[in-house]
């Protein structure tokens, strides 16, 4: 591959870097075994099968005898058919507990095709599966190149430690996932084997210390989403210059700048030919490079691609209605040790054992961990969670919430908020119903247990259980009552009936049996179990607990909750079976 000089792309496959512990976690299934041609079908078959990638019906469900070399592996008359059922078998499938057959969906790789063509694959499936593990090579997570054993590093292990199968286990942490992921951005640079470019740059510590230096030395509060292309196109790693670059932007095109305006500047640091990195680029190289540096990609695209990046390493806040992004104080720590430790930048050049290797490795003063967190610490986290979940209540009409909350819990349009649309959907349902019930019952204590920057703005869930804490959702405590309000974006009947139900009856339970230890027991105890659609079957579960352990539950789908939320004057007011939640009865 050649190199050339390109502006920070992220691959953007996975454009959530959540999903990358699910491909990976089925990816050690078939650690050290060479990848052949037969091995990839087998394993982009399980992804598919897991339902860690759902392809369109027009692509999996569609029979295609032959296209640019592709031959179907059945062409007899009857592979249309068989292709349309067992595509509508998968559909249906549960994959945690009625998957379709492994073989069935190899037989739908071998006869449908995917417009893909990367470098050393097949056309098809075959590529396919490279765009899914590429990024996760240059994380240094795994290396997987074909015809190679398949390897998964020791950041890559610590990665899917709380996942099997391809999904999260019981009592799952994130923190093992965070960890891995700032282990990986700290010390990723855009020169590396897998991206093959000729500008030098460490992003995570070029992001940091350029903040830290416009903060300390010009009074400035982070840096504005505008200004994120600067740090895209910039050609290597002199925060020093980056900073002062920035701030005589600000001085010359004030706050109120436009897109045009940053795409000019921008295009100009890209201009090898320019006397100044500073200034507006020539018409003559924006014709000749519009292609090549597309207005979109740059101005939007990858800006929003590297914010969620940045938010993943946790050592970003937003600021400023989310407009602005700036270090996140609580973990100052870990950014003074990204700063002083991974400025390097090291030539690799082809060797990606050598990069595998670097990047595998786990740095120790890198990682999260909710066990050893300091009691001053976690009290500031839950003071600035309250605090913020406050303000929304107050802040927010309900007419936003109920759209926001609908969004969030299993709509497909996409949030217009500055902030919510930067909150993963599991993590923002969990931080609107929190503002929900609060909203609804002012006098309620709310403490949601989501993971928060030092603005209060969600990262992620709520951890689960461990032997320091329950694992619940939000707590919320009014007079005699403690109800455990538990969100969830599953949607199917395995997740709800055979994981949820049974989590949140134990964290009643453990709840109950907490107050008792602590001579402090609430008379009244129940858990609200909130998503966007209630599966049929999760009412006889309910009745199940209810009769079995005494354990009350509350299914509420999220426009119900909503409304019972306006009208409620108190806890008793959520404890109603709704019709979709009553048991099936003869």
């Amino acid at each position: 591959m050649v190199k050339s000089r390109k502006p920070l792309a992220f691959n953007t496959t996975m454009r959530n870097p959540g999903r990358m512990a699910n491909f990976v976690s089925i990816l050690a299934k078939y650690e050290d075994r060479i990848l052949t041609s037969d091995l990839i079908f087998e394993i982009e078959a399980q992804f598919i099968r897991q339902k860690i990638y759902i392809p369109t019906k027009g692509v999996l469900g569609n029979y295609v005898p032959q296209k640019r070399g592709y031959y179907a592996e059945d062409q007899s008359p009857d592979a249309p058919i068989k292709v349309s059922d067992y595509y509508d078998e998968w559909k249906k499938s549960d994959p945690l507990n009625n998957p379709i057959s492994l073989e069935k969906v190899v037989y739908l790789l071998k006869n449908t095709i995917t417009s893909h063509k990367e470098a050393g694959y097949e056309f098809g499936w075959e590529s396919r599966f490279q765009t899914h593990i590429s990024f996760c090579n240059e994380l240094g997570f795994t290396y997987i190149e074909k015809n190679r054993p398949i390897l998964i590093s020791e950041t890559g292990k610590l990665l899917i430690s709380k996942y099997k199968n391809g999904y999260p286990v019981d009592n799952y942490d994130s923190d093992p996932e965070h960890t891995a992921f700032l282990n990986a951005f700290a010390k990723y640079q855009t020169n590396n084997p897998w991206r093959k470019n000729t500008i030098a740059v460490n992003f995570l510590y070029l992001f940091l210390s350029t903040v830290k230096y416009l903060n300390e030395n010009f009074g400035s509060k982070g840096i504005s989403k505008k200004e994120l292309p600067f740090f895209i196109v910039w050609p290597n790693n002199d925060y020093i210059e980056l900073a002062n670059f920035i701030n005589k932007f600000r001085k010359v095109e004030g706050k109120k700048v436009s897109p045009e305006v940053i795409y000019d500047y921008a295009m100009n640091i890209l201009d090898e030919d320019s006397d100044s990195k500073f200034g507006k680029a020539t018409e003559e190289f924006k014709k000749k490079k519009s292609k090549a540096y597309k207005f979109d990609k740059l101005i939007k695209e990858t800006p929003d691609d590297v914010m969620r990046k940045l938010r993943q390493s946790q050592l970003v806040s937003l600021r400023g209605a989310g407009y602005y992004l700036d270090i996140n104080h609580f973990e100052d720590e870990k950014v003074e040790h990204v700063i002083n430790n991974y400025a390097n930048n090291f030539d690799f050049t082809e060797d990606c054992s050598k990069y595998f290797e670097y990047m595998g490795t786990i740095d120790s003063k890198l990682e999260f961990s909710s066990v050893t967190i300091s009691d001053e610490k976690k009290k500031k986290i839950k003071d600035v969670r309250i605090k913020v979940v406050e303000k929304w209540a107050n802040d927010c009409s309900w007419d936003k919430l109920s759209k926001e909350i609908e969004i969030a819990s299993h709509g497909k349009r996409k949030s217009e908020d500055a902030i919510l649309r930067e909150i993963d959907k599991p993590t923002r349902l969990e931080f609107l119903a929190a503002i929900v019930m609060k909203k609804s019952l002012k006098d309620a204590q709310v403490i949601p247990h989501y993971k928060v920057d030092d603005e209060g703005i969600p990262y992620d869930t709520a951890s689960g259980g461990s032997k320091k804490s329950i694992g619940t959702d939000i707590d919320v405590i009014e007079n005699q009552y403690h109800v455990l309000l538990e969100p969830t974006c599953a949607e199917s009947r395995s997740f709800q009936v055979e994981h949820e139900i049974p989590s949140i009856r134990n964290h009643v339970i453990q709840t109950v049996n907490q107050e008792r230890k602590n001579e402090h027991e609430h008379e009244k105890h129940f858990a609200i179990f909130l998503a966007g659609k209630i599966n049929g079957d999760v009412g006889d579960q309910v009745a199940a607990t209810k009769y079995i352990n005494n354990v009350e539950i509350y299914p509420l789908e999220t426009k119900d909750y909503i409304e019972q939320a306006k009208i409620a004057e108190d806890l008793a007011d959520y404890a109603v079976i709704e019709p979709y939640a009553k048991p099936h009865k003869i």
